[in-house]
């Protein structure tokens, strides 16, 4: 802490709990993470009992009411210890006094309807890194420069630890597929081994199971709740759970795909009645993924009353329907989704986007809660931010395929162009390597006569054969995310490229150059410029052989020199 205070300077947006400065979350104000409500200033209160104040004195920072992501995943973290100690002194409590907590572990529901078992169709094995990876990591809408905003499972270890058995999960699918052949019997205990010297009567011999149940559960860890949570919620609701791939959305049960929301629902309404809980978490990889979700038409399964989000059903299904195992203290293994046609809009913030695939990544970003100390970017998993300090923050240049460091970008630049092996993009049809996803679709049209790709825009219906530019589009036209040029009102699709327009209108040159001091409005042309310094000429005269630092200077040297050849850059 006295290493972020000593440096402090007032400011209007400096957070309250650490005194670093930035862009944070003002602490009063109601947000929703993870499809729970959070205020901050009312975790503080409850958690520590701290209350955050405006300043009497005035200032600059008298009004300052902010807290930083770093500081709410603490805070988020505490809160969450505080719950767990105090359910562990109920289930203490309940312990001494026997005969109170064995009923609730053995509430349970069926429904009318036996799950049957369905055989999945198998799915063809696909490259990590191919468009259609339902992953949000592996989207088709990323370059392989931005693979480190989401999280890598490929970069487990190929051979996987062992794990424990998750006792909840043997529970739950033993409920599924065997409890409801006998859900009219009383659970009979098997015969145990004997752990006293003596014989002990009827009554003392059921005392141990209390025990072990509740040992169980808190043997279990924070995902494998989540996980049986969600569980629950699908087996007891009308959820639709889906996959992505590309564009389309992809049943979890035999793989069939479809575009259209509406027409994905009816294939499930149609063929999939009966189903199996667990093949819908199938491709959710030791459970760490949540499961993606379609709530257009939610309601209870038991007696059809609809129902606004997880939240809503969870609590309906425990208060309601008995479904005691349904724990609201831990998460729910589910993102929510509403899908309309054509519309792509956050379930979470009603933020509307221009494909199901940018809806998937915006959707996650809800739910990251894993932050780099370094740069601050916030990750889904333990293992993504793992993945993004290894590739950018150990002040080595490496090829994220093969894991080959690199003294300098140049040397990994000349590593990717000879080394095809590494490249990010793979055809499936013929296992052809692109080094961009635009040549892949270029191979793709040109090579497999697949149609070229083209862009609709959801809300005025323009058409883009260019992917980068329909989303440059909807941006600017269609969204709040642009940002506007104080001076002349001019929209920019970054704060970045707004500003060194900006500098345009003041003069202003903050980028400087550290060999010859001199000043740029662009960073783009600072980096230009810096090639005149570097050792290495990119341009070469295929005539002469004269190396040039800058296109301009080739282009100038083959009309002085070489007027009869025309130059193709």
């Amino acid at each position: 802490m006295a290493s972020k205070t000593t440096e402090w300077r007032p400011g209007p947006t400096v957070c309250r709990c650490c005194l670093t400065e930035g862009c944070y979350k003002d602490i009063s104000t109601e947000y929703f993470w993870m499809g729970k409500r959070e205020v901050y200033a009312e975790m503080l209160s409850e958690t520590f009992d701290l209350s955050i104040a405006y300043s009497q004195s005035g200032g600059p920072n008298s009004h300052s009411r902010l807290i930083c992501e770093p500081c709410i995943s603490r805070l988020r973290d505490a809160a969450d210890f505080k719950r767990q100690v105090q359910e562990c002194e109920r289930t203490f409590m309940q312990y001494l006094d026997p005969g109170s907590s064995l009923a609730e572990l053995e509430v349970g529901v069926d429904l009318d309807k036996e799950v049957k078992v369905e055989r999945v169709k198998e799915e063809k094995e696909q490259s990590d890194d191919d468009e259609f990876d339902d992953r949000p990591d592996f989207g088709d809408d990323d370059d392989y420069d931005d693979l480190d905003d989401q999280p890598l499972t490929k970069l487990a270890s190929k051979v996987p630890k062992k794990e424990s058995v998750d006792v909840l999960d043997l529970i739950d699918n033993a409920k599924v597929t065997v409890k409801r052949k006998s859900s009219s019997k009383t659970k009979v205990t098997p015969a145990k081994k004997a752990k006293t010297k003596k014989d002990i009567a009827t009554s003392s011999k059921e005392k141990p199971e209390p025990r072990k149940k509740k040992d169980m559960e808190h043997a279990v860890s924070r995902t494998q709740m989540a996980k049986r949570n969600a569980q629950l919620v699908l087996q007891y609701s009308t959820v639709y759970p889906f996959r992505v791939r590309g564009k389309a959305m992809l049943c979890v049960y035999c793989c069939e795909e479809y575009e259209d929301p509406k027409d994905y629902r009816n294939h499930l309404d149609d063929l999939h009645k009966s189903f199996t809980v667990t093949t819908a978490f199938a491709h959710c990889g030791k459970g760490k993924e949540y499961l993606k979700v379609d709530l257009t038409d939610l309601r209870c399964r038991i007696c059809l009353t609809p129902c606004n989000s997880l939240d809503e059903i969870a609590e309906h299904l425990r208060d309601l329907h008995g479904v005691a195992k349904i724990d609201t203290n831990f998460d729910i293994g589910m993102h929510p989704y509403r899908m309309d046609t054509e519309k792509w809009v956050c379930f979470i913030c009603d933020k509307k986007m221009p494909s199901l695939t940018k809806l998937c990544r915006h959707t996650t970003s809800h739910y990251q809660k894993y932050t780099c100390d370094v740069c601050g970017r916030t990750y889904l998993t333990n293992e993504a931010l793992k993945y993004h300090i290894r590739c950018s923050h150990t002040g080595n240049h490496v090829c994220r395929k093969c894991w080959t460091d690199f003294p300098t970008l140049e040397k990994k630049r000349e590593h990717l162009k000879i080394s095809k092996q590494c490249w990010a993009f793979c055809c499936l049809s013929c296992g052809e390597r692109f080094m961009s996803w635009e040549g892949k679709q270029k191979h793709l049209v040109e090579v497999h006569g697949r149609p070229k790709r083209m862009y609709a825009c959801p809300d005025c219906e323009e058409t883009f054969d260019c992917r980068k530019h329909f989303y440059s589009h909807f941006k600017l036209n269609h969204s709040d995310d642009s940002f506007v040029c104080p001076c002349c009102g001019l929209k920019f699709g970054t704060k970045k490229q707004m500003e060194e327009h900006r500098f345009g209108h003041t003069g202003e040159k903050p980028y400087r150059c550290n060999v010859c001091m001199k000043l740029f409005s662009r960073s783009k042309s600072l980096k230009q410029h810096m090639w005149i310094h570097s050792e290495n000429k990119r341009f070469i005269c295929v005539i002469c052989n004269k190396q040039f630092a800058q296109k301009v200077s080739l282009k100038g040297h083959m009309k002085s020199h070489h007027p009869e050849i025309t130059l193709e850059v």
